[in-house]
């Protein structure tokens, strides 16, 4: 447990604080959306959307208030963070997997410690990749 907390001291509050905002407009936008546009287009364009629309603003919060570039490329920027978001969305399932097929512990417990591990691999990823100056 230490090393977890020693590893997300390690992480700027204020990624952390946006980190937070994100989730929770990724969850309202989520439900919005899957009301607005289920019946038209179903889970997948749904989900679609959703991914769209929550990078984007994950993005844009990132860029504005915690990583602060200027004279950049939004556009490569952006697209740079489709790619970390991938990378994030398969290291989160991987261990989801590892966690509960192979080492037998409950969701709670695999998915706080993807998440974390998520956590960290995003402000990472972002840091040395998607926002480099």
């Amino acid at each position: 447990m230490k090393f977890l907390i020693d590893l997300l001291n390690k992480i700027p509050k204020r990624f952390v604080i946006v980190g937070f905002i994100n989730t929770v407009f990724g969850y309202l936008s989520g439900l919005l959306n899957y009301f607005i546009f289920f019946e038209t287009i179903g889970i997948i364009g749904v989900g679609i959307i959703n991914n769209v629309v929550n990078i984007t603003f994950a993005f844009v919060m990132f860029k504005k208030f915690v990583f602060k570039t200027i004279n950049t490329n939004w556009f490569f920027e952006y697209l740079r963070s489709y790619v970390v978001y991938g990378v994030k969305g398969i290291v989160g399932i991987f261990v989801l997997w590892l966690c509960i097929s192979i080492l037998s512990i409950n969701i709670y417990i695999s998915q706080a410690t993807s998440m974390l591990v998520t956590i960290f691999l995003s402000y990472t990823g972002h840091k040395k990749f998607t926002f480099k100056v």
